[in-house]
């Protein structure tokens, strides 16, 4: 059996004969655990000097709701557009302006997301260079030990690198560039000419003061150890805009009125819910609890 269509048209007596009015009904719209609000739920991305079309990578909504754009850093403008589809499965498209570091949150619901158009960055960003310069040559073949420090890494990065007697600071910078690039390779670029050991991030992000690269003699000898390194190039971080959800739900429903009569989170009555209509655009019905959304179940009464 089919579900019961509001829109036959049907018609309820009055107590003035002769005169009739639309009869209503009482729809009941359950979300049974939508998440708490978040800033990046659908991506994260980096902007550049050129505007990117992202189409891959995207998360949908867990269920149809308003969306948010934010910034990374103060200052940061330029429009976001997205495109995806609404509870109905039809393109909609909304265009949001960006403004530094506060959320600009949407008033369309989305279903899914098909692409993100990004802007061209406000602020370019600066990748952090480290160097370590080194010093002596080795009078007894071993192992130098290097040791990284990055507040990428939950404890120091020691490694010991094979030198020859021999060896000159060159040499020995050249081998022990060749060992650690490898492992070091999800963060950072490791070059550098002569005796110098550079390390250089692989994303423009704020400077991260503890970025050390130390030398010692392990099993070898004749270097000069030297604890700390050069902080040659702070990092500045780059504009980033995430695109997330909001506590805005998308109602099944075109509503010429606010017909809620009453909402639940919980089970427990909302003190009172905003409510925008449209009777054209579908997108365009949305509930935003007074209470913050938590997993738990949402629960709304209105007439149809």
């Amino acid at each position: 059996m089919r579900a019961y269509n509001h829109k036959y048209g049907q018609t309820i007596e009055t107590d003035v004969p002769g005169l009739d009015a639309d009869r209503a009904f009482v729809s009941h719209v359950q979300w049974a655990n939508p998440a708490a609000a978040d800033a990046d739920a659908i991506g994260l991305w980096h902007l550049t000097a050129i505007g990117q079309t992202v189409v891959t990578g995207l998360v949908n909504p867990d269920y149809p709701r308003a969306l948010a754009v934010v910034g990374s850093v103060a200052g940061i403008t330029g429009d976001v557009t997205i495109t995806g589809t609404n509870m109905a499965g039809e393109t909609i498209t909304e265009t949001l302006a960006l403004n530094g570091t506060t959320a600009k949150a949407g008033t369309k619901a989305f279903k899914t997301v098909t692409r993100v158009v990004l802007p061209v960055q406000t602020h370019a960003g600066v990748k952090q260079v480290e160097t370590a310069t080194i010093v002596g040559t080795i009078t007894k073949a071993g192992t130098a030990t290097v040791t990284v420090k990055s507040a990428h890494y939950a404890d120091d990065l020691v490694m010991h690198v094979a030198v020859d007697q021999g060896d000159d600071a060159a040499a020995v910078a050249g081998k022990m560039r060749s060992y650690i690039a490898p492992i070091v390779a999800d963060h950072f670029t490791v070059s550098g000419e002569g005796a110098d050991v550079v390390l250089t991030t692989k994303v423009a992000d704020a400077n991260d003061p503890t970025l050390n690269i130390a030398y010692t003699n392990g099993t070898c000898e004749g270097l000069t150890p030297d604890a700390s390194s050069t902080d040659t190039t702070p990092g500045v971080a780059d504009d980033q805009v995430s695109v997330g959800t909001t506590d805005a739900l998308g109602l099944p429903y075109k509503l010429a009125h606010n017909t809620v009569q009453a909402a639940y989170l919980d089970n427990t009555q909302d003190a009172g819910p905003t409510v925008t209509v449209s009777a054209t655009a579908l997108e365009l019905n949305t509930i935003d609890l007074n209470s913050a959304l938590n997993g738990k179940a949402v629960d709304a009464y209105l007439l149809v």
